[in-house]
């Protein structure tokens, strides 16, 4: 039978303690000091319509205009003030962009994109909303399939 080695239990329990300390005050800094929640903003599934084939320019082409609704909510009166979009192509290619042109109702962001498929079969737009203190929305996609006789 082995004799347990009381300075070895002793150190463990130590370092639980501290363990068990560190993580009590990491708990206590994540809230905020007036012990409000963080403010948030909730994206929904966005929605599209194709609106013109092959109407608007691109630096491709002509265009199929796209307007999208996305409807979102806040935990506090939060003012969206731009939009982060990942856009990816049926081959894989992806690019990230910054909107600040579109109408906000207080319940929907409202935009509108020009878009020139070629010989793409979709395009997917990822969409998080950006509020003027910083809070970023979860993702929000949706995809368009190409037009039938979109350039």
């Amino acid at each position: 039978m082995k004799a347990i080695n009381r300075n070895r239990v002793l150190t463990t329990i130590q370092r639980l303690k501290a363990s068990l300390l560190l993580v009590l005050v990491l708990v206590a800094c994540s809230k905020s000091d007036e012990g409000e929640a963080a403010a948030s903003i909730n994206v929904q599934a966005s929605t599209f319509l194709v609106e013109n084939v092959n109407t608007c320019s691109t630096s491709l082409g002509a265009g199929t205009v796209l307007s999208f609704k996305t409807p979102y909510s806040t935990s506090q009166n939060l003012t969206i003030q731009k939009m982060l979009i990942k856009t990816t192509v049926s081959n894989g290619e992806s690019k990230d962009a910054i909107n600040t042109k579109f109408t906000d109702t207080g319940e929907n962001i409202e935009w509108v994109s020009c878009f020139t498929f070629g010989s793409q079969d979709w395009v997917e737009y990822e969409v998080r909303l950006e509020s003027t203190d910083g809070s970023v929305s979860n993702v929000s996609k949706v995809r368009v399939n190409k037009p039938s006789g979109a350039n």
